[in-house]
């Protein structure tokens, strides 16, 4: 898995790239949202248009981290998932928890 981030206005931009399973590319995915936590302010845009795969493991640190930025009145928002990620959100009814847009341009106008 790679991660790009970068920093557009008061967001944190996360474009991730490859699978997130169970193993070490969901505790990287965990790393990376706790790193955007801790040492970043505002929200966190997450860009699923490159994720292949995403499992019960992935969607648990979603989840998890949810909570936890919430916290701090700070959202994850996710831009562009596949039809597979927005059906596993929906069925596990997840998917009104999380801000979702179609773009990066839509997610920035959406949460000013």
């Amino acid at each position: 898995m790679i991660v790009e981030k970068r920093h557009l206005d008061s967001f944190t931009l996360l474009n991730v790239e490859g699978v997130i399973k169970l193993g070490e590319s969901a505790q990287f995915f965990a790393q990376t949202l706790e790193r955007a936590l801790k040492d970043d302010s505002g929200h966190v845009i997450i860009d699923f248009s490159k994720i292949n795969y995403i499992d019960s493991t992935g969607i648990g640190e979603l989840v998890g981290y949810l909570g936890r930025f919430r916290d701090f009145k700070r959202e994850l928002i996710l831009v562009n998932p596949s039809e597979r990620i927005r059906k596993l959100l929906q069925v596990a009814r997840l998917a009104e928890l999380f801000p979702t847009y179609d773009s990066v341009p839509a997610a920035l106008a959406g949460e000013r």
